[in-house]
């Protein structure tokens, strides 16, 4: 991969940093597409940064394109504007994306380009691998119209994967940054029932996935990636709650969920799925952090239970 050019959306955000740094440090040209510039420029100092796709000439070798733009879906209660916001900054982004590389002299070889486990809608206990079928929601939607526009992409002769991500644990970032100072409080508690499955990966896999999908030419289509020991939200509740050394004595029954949350709470936080990452592991991907208490230890690190 050394030498080679991977344009990158949604490069500022966490998935998206982290992957240009490894990106840079294996001796790729990383070009990110951010609306804001100087922030891109800051955070990523050794990439070029454009802001529009018109930067870019038609003759400029893009080898890879990795498309992980989206607004996030945690911003508190949805309702139609927000809908529509997660749907242009996904959808919208992925059409642009498509009609410049129509007109490119040559078309990127691989297309990484983002979906989330949400696609299966809300599940039980049934495991769910790439073919499973999906319950119908906001979320399967979202995630089916965004797949669908990356998978134009074939129409250019271009690879593509689809990656189904499930919570993206890491540093100081993501999902886990905001559950800490309720946990280290000593609040923190299961949300509604429990049981309801979250499917998860730590930050270093999900990189490390995306690269194993750009080199693997027999990788394709849906591609779920999530731990292959998935837990529930009772047992992660447990696992972080012992990690820093902190009860969780305090749920969050159902009812108030929807109540602050609204449509989010049933979508995101009182139902889940429990993925099964079947193609990595048939390509032969390793896991670095197959259980979440390994991946927890690595994340808090030294930090577990201070305030």
């Amino acid at each position: 991969m050394q030498d080679r050019a991977v344009l990158v959306t949604g490069a500022t955000g966490f998935i998206g940093r982290h992957f240009c740094h490894a990106a840079l440090a294996r001796g790729m040209r990383v070009i990110a597409l951010s609306r804001d510039k100087a922030k891109a420029q800051t955070l990523l100092p050794d990439t070029h940064v454009i802001t529009q796709l018109d930067e870019l000439g038609p003759e400029e070798p893009v080898d890879y394109l990795v498309n992980l733009a989206g607004e996030p879906l945690v911003v508190g209660r949805w309702n139609k504007k927000r809908k529509q916001a997660f749907l242009d900054s996904r959808v919208g982004m992925t059409n642009r994306l498509l009609a410049h590389f129509q007109k490119a002299t040559v078309p990127p070889k691989v297309l990484v380009s983002g979906s989330a486990v949400g696609y299966y809608g809300p599940h039980q206990d049934r495991v769910l691998d790439e073919a499973a079928k999906y319950h119908d929601s906001f979320s399967h939607r979202l995630c089916a119209d965004w797949e669908q526009s990356a998978r134009q992409f074939e129409q250019l002769g271009t690879r593509v994967c689809c990656l189904r991500t499930g919570i993206v644990l890491g540093r100081g970032e993501g999902a886990l940054a905001r559950m800490l100072p309720v946990f280290r409080f000593g609040l923190g508690g299961q949300l509604g029932s429990g049981s309801q499955w979250m499917p998860w990966v730590h930050i270093d896999d999900e990189v490390e996935i995306i690269f194993h999908c750009l080199k693997r030419s027999d990788l394709h289509g849906s591609v779920n990636a999530v731990s292959p020991r998935a837990v529930n939200n009772r047992q992660f509740t447990k696992a972080l709650g012992k990690a820093l050394h902190r009860p969780t004595i305090f749920p969050m029954p159902a009812p108030v969920a929807r109540l602050l949350f609204g449509e989010m709470a049933d979508e995101l936080l009182l139902s889940g799925q429990r993925v099964y990452p079947r193609k990595l592991l048939e390509s032969k991907y390793q896991f670095r952090f197959p259980e979440l208490e390994l991946a927890l230890s690595e994340i808090l690190g030294n930090d577990e239970g201070d305030g």
